[in-house]
């Protein structure tokens, strides 16, 4: 009696343990909301009549998307850990595998983590909150200036340090990065050195109300018959002040040799929506440089209203300033969200864009509503 007493008790603890170690969620965005959007292609084109659309758009706030996260306690502080993650259009339906995430992980409590496959990058991960758009609403994105800010990368390691007295850094690097590429030979041919590669690596400091990111990317293009270009570089500098009644936001950030465009909101400036699915793309041009800032703010303006607004700005340089009919591009948006409870929010932006994509002339203007729901 004993004995059968003890391995019922020992099978129901086993069982209770096994549940205990190893979890699996399901979670997701849905996104959906009202768009319109008027686009002039500027001085470089012969055609440059105004153009404009409206209609339903998926993912202007957060990109809409489903995913299932996993984690398994290995025990002594180390756990594995993955993560399928991908985007849906909720206006016809479509999604697109798990290209937003696909990564097998290990994490360790005093060593940090480490990440296998397709994920957004070191970047991205330190300049998180940095953007008071949160790096969504179309043009009104951080990246709409500093492409690199935001961005996803394939077949990338990544390291990510535990927290070390409010200090936290990452570093990837990408053995085929998956990006448009222009400018240069995309190769596609066996052979590492003939892929477009990438590193990235960024620190934050994140205590009370300071949050001060820093970070470097840099792409080297695919060597196709003896056809190599100058690497892309591109380095940012961010942070935030909470004042409690007000929340500062700035940025300021280089690109050197070409240009990152982390989720192609610059080409796609004319498409309905603001969904960070993209791969955006990265244009190799030895001599060209810009230089990029931004400035905003967000605060809570009544009981469950946040308000948010910011202008940045992408200045040419170099070779940018010859290869076409150029200008400084600035942009100015401004959106809030009314919050009915901790899952649901409705959202509203405006976003003004002069000199799209630095071409003279070209503008596009953009008014968003729509509903957010987090499951």
């Amino acid at each position: 009696m004993k004995l059968s007493k003890l391995l019922a008790a020992s099978t129901l603890a086993l069982g209770v343990a096994s549940t205990a170690h190893s979890e699996v969620t399901l979670y997701g965005v849905v996104d959906v909301g009202i768009n319109y959007q008027s686009v002039k292609p500027g001085d470089n084109f012969s055609d440059n009549s105004t153009r404009s659309q409206f209609g339903l758009a998926s993912g202007q706030q957060n990109g809409s998307r489903w995913g299932i996260r996993g984690v398994e306690d290995l025990g002594n502080g180390l756990s594995a850990n993955f993560v399928y993650e991908s985007a849906v259009n909720v206006v016809d339906g479509t999604s697109t595998g798990f290209t937003r995430q696909s990564t097998l992980g290990l994490t360790s409590d005093s060593l940090g983590s480490v990440d296998l496959g397709r994920r957004t990058t070191p970047t991205t991960v330190v300049f998180s909150g940095v953007d008071p758009f949160g790096q969504s609403f179309g043009t009104a994105s951080l990246d709409a200036s500093m492409g690199s800010t935001f961005m996803r990368l394939s077949n990338m390691v990544m390291y990510t340090s535990p927290n070390l007295s409010g200090f936290t850094g990452s570093v990837g690097y990408s053995f085929d990065a998956g990006q448009d590429v222009y400018g240069t030979p995309e190769g596609g041919e066996f052979g590492t050195s003939n892929k477009t590669r990438a590193v990235s690596a960024g620190l934050r400091y994140a205590t009370g109300p300071v949050v001060v990111a820093g970070s470097y990317d840099q792409f080297m293009p695919a060597n196709v018959a003896g056809k190599a270009s100058a690497n892309v570089k591109s380095w940012n500098l961010g942070g935030t002040y909470d004042f409690k009644v007000v929340k500062v936001h700035a940025a300021y950030g280089q690109s050197i040799d070409g240009l990152i465009e982390g989720t192609d909101v610059l080409s796609n400036a004319n498409l309905s929506g603001g969904d960070t699915n993209t791969n955006g793309g990265v244009l190799f041009a030895p001599g060209a440089r810009t230089n990029s800032w931004m400035v905003g703010l967000s605060a809570p303006v009544a009981d469950r209203v946040n308000a948010f607004g910011s202008v940045q700005q992408m200045i040419p340089g170099g070779e940018f300033k010859t290869v076409a009919n150029t200008a400084t591009q600035t942009v100015a948006s401004v959106g809030a969200t009314y919050a009915f409870s901790k899952r649901t929010n409705a959202y509203a932006y405006y976003s003004y864009m002069n000199n799209a994509a630095m071409l003279s002339g070209a503008k596009a203007n953009t008014v968003g509503v729509g509903l957010r729901h987090l499951f």
